[in-house]
């Protein structure tokens, strides 16, 4: 197999778990924050209190250098395309762990994603 397909597995995979810890922290406050305070200031206050925003970054931020090595081991044709793999883990991940619903156009959309990464996976 590939090395820069299995680095942007990798890639995705780290990416995937950073939006899952990113969307599950950001669902517990208010970015408007409470009246007469600047809501920048009761948005870093927020970002300093929930260790989950913290863990996203860190995913992401390993998505990150996983991504830059597949950039580096295969040809950005390749590698940008097969990337759009994370809106199928997205997809799962959020079904999964979000409880979000998974409905036909969602399903038809992921699925021509899927049918676009094998194709070209295999050119």
């Amino acid at each position: 197999m590939n090395k820069a397909f299995i680095l942007v597995l990798i890639a995705e995979c780290w990416m995937t778990v950073g939006q899952i810890c990113l969307k599950k922290s950001a669902n517990q406050f208010n970015i408007e924050g409470p009246a007469g305070k600047p809501w920048i200031i009761h948005l870093l206050g927020c970002i300093l209190r929930y260790p989950a925003l913290w863990m996203g970054a860190m995913a992401m931020l390993a998505g990150l250098i996983f991504w830059l090595a597949a950039l580096s081991a295969g040809e950005l044709s390749f590698v940008y395309l097969l990337g759009s793999i994370q809106y199928i883990f997205a997809l799962f991940a959020a079904h999964f762990f979000l409880n979000e619903k998974i409905n036909t156009p969602k399903l038809i959309g992921t699925l021509l994603i899927t049918l676009g990464i094998i194709l070209t996976a295999f050119s």
